[in-house]
């Protein structure tokens, strides 16, 4: 009898252990993809605003610098630089109100929280048999680390489970 009871607490323990595994497996990965995901936005807006903001310079220097280019085109060279002044002005706005680069770098710490507590599991599972303290440790962290990550948007987190399948 005591051996059924002892096969049923490590049955329970594989899986939990298990469950555990496949859960931060899944954050880690969807945490990473919202982290690239808002890298890339950040990087775009960047380079975006980097580069309209040259040529609304250059636009605007056109009157003084090149008046026989401006003269003949000064309707075209206008509506460009009312059009693209407020692309810019859109896409700066847009940066600094949906703050993609500290977002992103939310997303990196907990997908590297997540990351940590991957490792501390696979070391678990070689340790193996572990006491269900380590496991009850780990899964503490896990439900602290549940309240302070950001939440990965549905779509994302979707697509990171289906590429981890």
């Amino acid at each position: 009898m005591g051996d059924t009871g002892d096969t049923a607490v490590s049955d329970d323990f594989m899986r939990i252990l298990h469950e555990t595994e496949t859960r931060v497996r899944h954050s880690a990965h969807a945490h990473w993809a919202a982290t690239n995901t808002l890298d890339a936005l950040n990087r775009i807006a960047t380079i975006s605003t980097l580069v309209g903001g040259f040529l609304v310079s250059l636009l605007a220097a056109l009157p003084v610098m090149f008046q026989a280019v401006y003269a003949p085109n000064a309707s075209v060279v206008n509506v460009s630089l009312f059009v693209l002044g407020g692309l810019v002005s859109v896409i700066s706005i847009l940066q600094a109100v949906q703050r993609w680069g500290e977002r992103s770098q939310a997303y990196q710490n907990a997908a590297s929280a997540y990351s940590s507590l991957r490792r501390k599991l696979e070391i678990l599972r070689l340790n193996l048999p572990a006491s269900a303290g380590d496991l009850t440790g780990i899964l503490e962290e896990l439900r602290q680390l549940g309240e302070t990550a950001p939440a990965v948007p549905e779509h994302i987190w979707n697509r990171a489970v289906r590429m981890l399948k």
